[in-house]
């Protein structure tokens, strides 16, 4: 190797295998993606980076796609260490077959470790855009599963599953018409399913008001109404989701 060439390596930077996979545990499996992306920049391999920067996008989406569809209390049960744990070592084994042989033949002359700050902000930048991502398609998503019924000509729905009938879901639209949940100036939606010889009826409430006694009044009127008219057991759910999009619910 001539000097020119030395003196070019002399400004690589590049971060080390600890850096990468400290920033999956912390922040997902964007800052990885991220560095990755600048490292094989860095050793002047563009198509790696290219291709690395791809698959770090589709892998978050797929993994956004999966952990959405996933049936509710599926992800409240799985430990959180168990995802950082799958991305580090998805992010080693990545590391180990792609980048480490090069890495360990660049000597100190010609290359310099990135700064643990940029590691750190890299890091908060990559959850943030999951975060970030994931809010946008979970807005995009339908708010129920199950079939949608529009209420006449307002940007109210009903959602139902299982055997419910269209009187049902007329006398669910009724009820909740009454009580304001539903109007012309509304856009709301709810989901009534039956199963178990019972109806459940999810309405979403942001938690704040779910100790207003306006509220708890207006919920007990509904499962009154709806009990004695279906003849059945009711069960209506408040529900909201948390900063992070976990889902909580109020039974009644």
């Amino acid at each position: 190797m001539d000097n020119h060439a030395v003196e070019e390596r002399k400004k690589i930077t590049c971060f080390s295998e600890a850096q990468i996979n400290i920033s999956a545990l912390l922040g997902g499996p964007i800052p990885p993606g991220i560095m990755f992306y600048r490292n094989f920049r860095a050793l002047n391999r563009p198509k790696d980076a290219l291709f690395s920067a791809l698959v770090t996008f589709v892998f978050t989406l797929l993994l956004i796609f999966v952990l959405i569809k996933l049936p509710d209390g599926v992800v409240d049960r799985i430990p959180s260490f168990v995802f950082t744990a799958f991305f580090a070592i998805i992010t080693a084994v990545l590391y180990h077959f792609f980048l480490k042989k090069e890495m360990k033949e660049l000597s100190e002359e010609e290359s310099i470790r990135a700064s643990n700050w940029t590691v750190a902000g890299y890091t908060v930048l990559g959850f943030v855009l999951f975060m970030l991502v994931t809010f946008l398609i979970v807005m995009s998503e339908p708010p129920f599963e199950g079939e949608p019924v529009q209420i006449g000509e307002t940007d109210n729905e009903v959602y139902y599953q299982g055997y419910v009938t269209e009187e049902n879901i007329q006398l669910l639209t009724y009820t909740l018409q009454d009580l304001g949940y539903f109007s012309a100036e509304t856009s709301n939606a709810v989901q009534i399913k039956h199963q178990e010889n019972k109806f459940t009826v999810t309405i979403p409430t942001r938690k704040s008001f779910w100790d207003d006694p306006e509220i708890n009044s207006a919920v007990m009127i509904l499962k009154s109404e709806l009990s004695l008219n279906y003849e059945s057991e009711v069960i209506i759910i408040l529900e909201d989701y948390d900063f992070i999009g976990k889902r909580i619910t109020k039974e009644y």
